[in-house]
């Protein structure tokens, strides 16, 4: 009687970079389990060129090229569980600081937004662009959106592509470009007023003086879909597990089940901060926690012959794992460093 195989699908943004600085960091962590998973398994072309389009390819969902991805959608619905109509878009708060003749992005982390703080904001926003018929919605101090009853014709850029980076080239394009380069513009002229980044100046805090927007679109279909369940803490990981009705769980590698033929899905993003942030003493220490995470799941693939792992760095390929492929021996180990970009 034929078993069929049971595979896991870890999605790992960040576990190979890019992280240029890594090398001259001098930073070099032990983690001789992802090394050997890296040096001895099957190594193949994955859809997908970072850690969105990755995870969506996964669910059946490609990019336009003249639309983005509904992220925003997808992350709403997982954060607030409500399926709604219209369109969606992540407005997330940034700090941007003048460097010379750039402006560069950071994202949220660093700003420690409050709860209160957030609703304040919200509420001035609201308030001012009341006739522009814009909707502010902050589900946590990090995580806000807008709803349109309209989707218009922009192309954005996601956050994760623009942190560190001078924004102009990022800006987005499309037909709706200028009126939407104009609002945003008029966004980072109402943060400057608001009594909430007085405040903050005034204790030394980094201001909220920006909004990115991104992952224009209306909540997907997903037809179809592989997984038996998904394990993760990230909202569009959740969100799409939502919208397929499949069981979406915390990221707990003990308490994984796999029943034959199972194809389940684990997203690990612990490693993406740190690559975004260039951060590589966080990476390093991020990645070995990893590796003690993924103990336990290399001792079920040991005992298991009918299992199999595929591994996805979210940089355009993958890598097939079997009990018969970590036997490689003749395959040495080589360091991970070797391998960031």
């Amino acid at each position: 009687m034929r078993v069929s195989v049971s595979r896991l699908h870890l999605l790992i943004p960040g576990l190979l970079g890019p992280l240029p600085n890594l090398q001259a960091s001098g930073v070099v962590p032990s983690v001789p389990l992802l090394e050997k998973l890296l040096r001895r398994a099957d190594r193949s072309a994955s859809p997908g060129e970072d850690f969105l389009t990755t995870l969506f390819s996964l669910f059946g969902i490609t990019r336009s090229e003249q639309a983005d991805l509904p992220e925003a959608a997808v992350n709403y619905f997982a954060h607030s569980g409500e399926a709604q109509d219209g369109c969606w878009v992540r407005a997330d708060p940034v700090h941007l600081r003048p460097d010379r003749d750039r402006l560069l992005l950071f994202n949220s982390e660093p700003l420690d937004i409050t709860e209160a703080e957030a609703q304040q904001i919200a509420g001035r926003f609201n308030e001012h662009f009341a006739a522009d018929d814009l909707t502010l919605l902050t589900t946590d101090p990090e995580h806000w959106y807008l709803r349109l009853e309209q989707c218009p014709e922009l192309k954005t850029h996601t956050l994760n592509q623009v942190v560190g980076h001078h924004i102009e080239p990022f800006m987005p394009k499309g037909k709706d470009a200028g009126q939407w380069r104009r609002l945003m513009n008029e966004m980072q002229m109402l943060l400057f007023q608001t009594p909430v980044n007085q405040l903050r100046e005034a204790e030394g805090r980094l201001s909220i003086n920006g909004i990115w927007l991104s992952g224009i679109g209306r909540l997907p279909e997903v037809n179809q879909c592989r997984f038996a369940s998904v394990h993760s803490d990230d909202p569009t990981a959740v969100g799409l597990a939502r919208l397929s009705r499949v069981p979406a769980q915390p990221v707990d590698a003990a308490a994984l089940a796999w029943s034959a033929g199972d194809e389940i899905l684990m997203v690990l993003t612990d490693l993406l901060s740190p690559v975004l942030n260039v951060d590589p003493y966080r990476w390093s220490e991020n990645v070995q926690l990893l590796e003690n995470r993924i103990g336990s799941l290399i001792e079920q693939l040991r005992r298991e012959k009918k299992r199999e792992w595929v591994l996805y760095p979210c940089n355009g390929e993958k890598y097939a794992i079997t009990a018969g492929a970590l036997r490689r021996f003749w395959r040495r180990n080589k360091s991970i460093t070797t391998l960031v970009t």
